[in-house]
């Protein structure tokens, strides 16, 4: 499996404008997929709610508690966005 995260050199209008609830299934702590929910977080201006769901096996409670901390601290471009992690 090849897994990376290239940023888009423009913000796509959708995730300015639109995107309200993102859901990322099958989270792993990978640095790219650190990058691509900093990035989602900073530029979703209207975005009410991210749900990152964790693998079921792979990753112990102390690097999830980790990263949701790491996350916590990402900026965000709407200040009503929630962050739930599972």
């Amino acid at each position: 499996n090849l897994k990376y995260w290239i940023e888009p050199k423009e913000v796509p209008s959708c995730l300015l404008s639109h995107l309200g609830i993102v859901r990322i299934d099958y989270f792993e702590c990978e640095d790219q997929e650190f990058h691509m929910i900093k990035y989602i977080l900073r530029n979703g201006k209207v975005l009410k709610r991210m749900e990152i769901y964790s693998k079921c096996y792979g990753i112990d409670l102390e690097k999830k508690s980790e990263a949701l901390k790491r996350i916590s601290l990402f900026p965000r471009g709407s200040v009503e966005c929630e962050l739930a992690f599972h």
